[in-house]
């Protein structure tokens, strides 16, 4: 009987993304890293994995362009 691994119809492709689209986070504070703490990005899209971290489109009001990251550089925005 063949394996099948991908999801049932329907079903998220990756249930490895911690955050959604939509939701609201913040950057980790990381050397060199010129981004206030108080600075919010909205999730655009989930991405494949990365070197072993999923990864996410991002972007924050203000700017025009997007930006690619792993999550382990994101935190819950919690608003």
């Amino acid at each position: 009987m063949p394996t099948n691994s991908s999801p049932p119809r329907g079903q998220p492709k990756s249930r490895l993304h911690r955050f959604s689209v939509g939701q609201k986070v913040r950057m980790r504070s990381t050397i060199g890293l010129s981004l206030r703490d108080e600075t919010i990005f909205r999730i655009l899209a989930t991405l494949p994995v990365r070197d072993g971290s999923p990864q996410y489109r991002i972007r924050t009001e203000g700017e025009t362009y997007e930006r690619v990251t792993t999550e382990d550089n994101l935190e819950d925005a919690k608003g």
